[in-house]
């Protein structure tokens, strides 16, 4: 089978959630059927995992990305309320006229979209879609909204309509869509959506302790992504003052790419550490006695949280961050929601080298058992096969 990819950025390994996920969705792929990947991408590290994918039969097409042009393209969809601006912000001529040419020429029985982002950029056809969404930006936006002050909250609610619409409408005309959790599937509220977890990748994120001689927690994810922002300036806010009461010499790493000013700051505070990009964010949970991810907002699965897990690091997290992860509160993982309870369970696993060593083994064997990328993206195959069978019979 013949598969052209959209996508708005170079799928990788060690980059933002959908790029992960669509990697290890077209590694899968690509040992079955021809693929050709048109994208977005003009850095060194776009070019390198341009060639990652090319060493794996991967065809890649990459368009770049000019803020004019999308500067223009936002401009225009002010005065079309059915364009959302997270996808005008990934339209553009260049990228659209080579998804044209990907089509006449390479003759796809299948177009794979990962996110909704870049699709505007396919013109009109007959060849079945299959979309992964990831998770619902409309379930991310409507959480955001509510923790948002009231500017910002009108900006937030202008946009949310836009995207809900836009992702009801796209999931109705797709062979089939996937999302990561029943919680975004429940939002959407479309028959055709399927949920399949999030995998890991179990041969990077290991267990190979190298603790810090210091009481270290760690919090990683992308730092301009404004619910880990939300999520870590939460936990500086209300649990930080009375955890280093608690545990003198206590240590914070946050650790993402592209912090944003306010997260920055928070390195001028005694004891916490802010990396930027890491090199190997494994190299980072495996320093730490913890993992934190206290979400206050976003959607979908969080990767932090079954990165740590596969290292055998304990995490904390939120109702939010577990979201969707069917891992049990006090065996694998451990859940709060109020500040107060927060910081009583990251003081007890710090404290308790016989609690970390419980749930970070039961933690490891919950994402062996549950989160392994190859029997996800088969069950992944399977369902867009039986979904074109069927639109064949139809």
């Amino acid at each position: 089978m013949r598969i052209l990819a959209i996508s708005p950025c170079v799928p990788a390994e060690c980059m933002r959630g959908y790029q992960v996920l669509s990697f290890y969705r077209l590694l899968h792929l690509s040992r079955k059927h021809q693929i050709l990947l048109v994208c977005f991408g003009h850095t060194a590290e776009d070019v390198d995992s341009m060639n990652r994918l090319k060493s794996l039969g991967v065809t890649v097409q990459m368009v770049r990305w000019r803020p004019f042009v999308a500067v223009a393209s936002m401009f225009l969809a002010m005065f079309n309320i059915s364009k959302p601006f997270q996808c005008a912000l990934y339209e553009s001529p260049e990228y659209r006229d080579a998804v044209a040419t990907a089509i006449a020429q390479f003759q796809p029985d299948l177009i794979y979209g990962i996110t909704i982002r870049s699709l505007g950029n396919i013109t009109k056809n007959d060849i079945p879609l299959v979309l992964d969404m990831v998770d619902s930006m409309a379930l991310n936006l409507s959480r955001r909204r509510d923790l948002a002050n009231s500017l910002t909250r009108v900006a937030i609610s202008a946009e949310y309509k836009r995207i809900h619409k836009c992702e009801r409408e796209i999931t109705g005309r797709a062979l089939c869509s996937f999302v990561v959790s029943k919680h975004d599937k429940e939002f959407i509220k479309d028959e055709n959506v399927k949920v399949l977890p999030l995998g890991i990748d179990t041969s990077i994120f290991t267990k190979d302790p190298d603790e810090s001689l210091d009481p270290t927690v760690s919090f990683t994810g992308n730092m301009f992504y404004t619910p880990n922002v939300d999520a870590v300036m939460w936990f500086y806010r209300f649990c930080w003052r009375e955890l280093r009461l608690a545990v003198p010499g206590v240590r914070l790493i946050i650790a993402g790419n592209n912090p944003r000013r306010e997260v920055s700051n928070l390195a001028l505070e005694d004891g916490v550490t802010v990396t930027g990009h890491v090199e190997s964010m494994a190299s980072i949970l495996n320093q730490s006695r913890l993992s934190i991810a206290p979400m206050q907002s976003g959607s979908g699965m969080q990767f932090k949280i079954l990165e740590a897990m596969a290292c055998g690091i304990p995490v904390v997290t939120t109702s939010i961050g577990l979201g969707d992860i069917a891992a049990v509160n006090g065996r694998d993982i451990l859940v709060a929601d109020t500040p107060d309870t927060f910081t009583q369970a990251v003081i007890s696993l710090l404290q308790s080298q016989a609690m970390r060593e419980r749930i970070g083994i039961a933690s490891v064997q919950f994402v062996e058992r549950n989160h392994s990328w190859h029997a996800l993206n088969d069950s992944f195959e399977q369902t867009i096969l039986s979904a074109l069978r069927d639109n064949q019979i139809d």
